[in-house]
């Protein structure tokens, strides 16, 4: 072979007697073999790479799940206040109790049953691959803790009424009624 056999073969495309056989110079070949028409300097491209990465694409199911735990939460914390209004604005017997501490406690518990609702949508999502799983734990976690801190700290307002009129069979007690 001569120096002008070897200068021909240079002068043929880059691009088409090159074939990758590792995806890392597969990726090299995209990036400088196949994009060469373009005038994008590197400065330009790394700027336009580092833009996309903060840029996460969110699925519409993700978007109604984390829509319906933060619902769930604002649940949970009015329920909780709620009950605690009630419970001190009103009075402290098995009688009564007022709109506040009925709304209150309900609300309460319709947004704790949502917990295992959570539990069964990220099973669900390890199947489907449109949901991110990783998000789904997050905010099915957050529920959760959530939940169970305003159950600590207001369970005296929102398990009052639970034994109301009923006779423990404690020593002592008169249970005749």
């Amino acid at each position: 072979m001569t120096e002008d056999q070897a200068e021909s073969d240079d002068s043929r495309d880059k691009s088409e007697g090159f074939q990758p056989q590792t995806p890392a110079m597969k990726r090299w070949k995209q990036t400088y073999l196949d994009n060469e028409d373009e005038d994008v300097s590197l400065e330009e491209e790394g700027e336009r790479d580092s833009s996309d990465e903060g840029v996460q694409m969110i699925s519409d199911g993700n978007l109604q799940f984390r829509n319906f735990c933060q619902i769930l939460i604002a649940m949970v914390v009015i329920g909780a206040i709620f009950a605690f209004i009630g419970y001190a604005s009103g009075s402290q017997t098995c009688d009564d109790d007022n709109l506040f501490e009925a709304l209150g406690v309900s609300m309460f518990w319709l947004g704790l049953i949502g917990v295992p609702i959570n539990f069964v949508i990220l099973l669900i999502s390890f199947a489907n691959p449109e949901f991110d799983s990783n998000d789904v734990f997050t905010w099915s976690l957050i529920h959760f803790v959530v939940s169970i801190v305003f159950l600590f700290l207001f369970g005296e307002y929102l398990l009052q009424d639970m034994f109301c009129d009923a006779c423990m069979g404690f020593p002592g007690e008169d249970c005749s009624d």
